[in-house]
């Protein structure tokens, strides 16, 4: 267990709290092509916490009514859940969510002196900066490549691919073997799949969904891009099939500029038979028994 930047580590008997950004563990974990379980994710950062004293619990922030089963899974683990909603358009809000809450930690707890912070956005320096003039610390504990240069300038890192034994390709010669065609056109329709059904699922929670939250977001949530330039030409690929149309929505923000959005097209076969719109209603009469005892005709 080894940590990275920022300043000289020290063994502490002080308290330390965990604060976790799920999305952005979430995003990260992406880079090297792995899924990070909650369970694993806050066990791998309880190890880093003991390192500077007694772990006292924690908070995973993020959007539980879009990840139930992960927020059940951090609960069953022991952590808290912190419910940050998003915006209307998809945007995640766990970053001022974790900054009120860490700083409260920070200036209100006694026993907390060292926070085990599951992010490396940049957003998160001002809070570095507050614990180090309060005498508190900031350790970093996320995937390296996905925390801001100017992070790693003011706390330590522990990489979490390595607490969590994960590890890139290395350079060199290796052997691909390429999909054949049809292997690639069943991906295909795997992915589309997915889109279908996910953009099912935010249209019934969502008033809109925002194209550029769709393609720098929603679809790298999904796994079904590795980067937005994908995603940007999925979505091309699904508007000339029809499978999808742009819209633009009222910008209560600047109405002079609308938001751009995306739907299904739900009169589209394809959409049809990936939502289940086309399955043939189930014939289930029900014969009402009549008793003549207690039922009398009006007449």
């Amino acid at each position: 267990m080894t940590a990275h930047g920022g300043d000289q580590l020290e063994d502490s008997s002080n308290g330390v709290l965990i604060a976790i950004d799920w999305e952005n563990i979430r995003r990260g974990a992406q880079l090297y092509q792995k899924i990070v379980t909650p369970q694993a994710l806050y066990g791998a950062m309880t190890n880093v916490g003991q390192v500077f004293g007694e772990v006292l619990g924690g908070k995973a922030f993020g959007d539980w009514s879009l990840r139930p089963e992960d927020g059940t899974a951090f609960t069953q683990a022991g952590i808290t859940l912190y419910h940050a909603p998003r915006t209307m358009a998809g945007k995640d809000r766990s970053d001022p969510s974790i900054l009120l809450e860490v700083y409260d930690w920070l200036r209100d707890r006694e026993d907390c002196h060292v926070v085990i912070l599951g992010s490396g956005d940049s957003d998160y320096q001002v809070l570095v900066d507050r614990a180090r003039g309060m005498g508190r610390r900031v350790i970093l504990c996320a995937f390296s490549q996905s925390v801001a240069r100017d992070m790693l300038a003011v706390a330590p890192l522990f990489p979490l691919e390595a607490e969590l034994g994960f590890q890139l390709a290395e350079h060199g010669d290796v052997e691909i073997q390429l999909p054949t065609p049809e292997e690639q056109a069943e991906a295909a329709q795997d992915v589309r799949q997915v889109f279908v059904r996910e953009m099912g699922r935010l249209e019934s929670r969502m008033n809109f969904v925002g194209y550029s939250m769709l393609c720098n977001q929603w679809m790298l949530d999904w796994g079904i891009a590795w980067n937005e330039f994908e995603c940007r030409q999925l979505v091309e690929e699904w508007l000339y099939e029809g499978i999808i149309e742009r819209h633009d929505v009222p910008n209560p923000n600047n109405p002079q500029y609308p938001t751009s959005a995306v739907r299904l097209m739900r009169t589209n076969e394809t959409v049809r038979d990936m939502l289940g719109l086309n399955r043939p209603a189930i014939s289930n009469p029900v014969v009402l028994a009549i008793d003549d005892q207690n039922h009398h005709d009006p007449e």
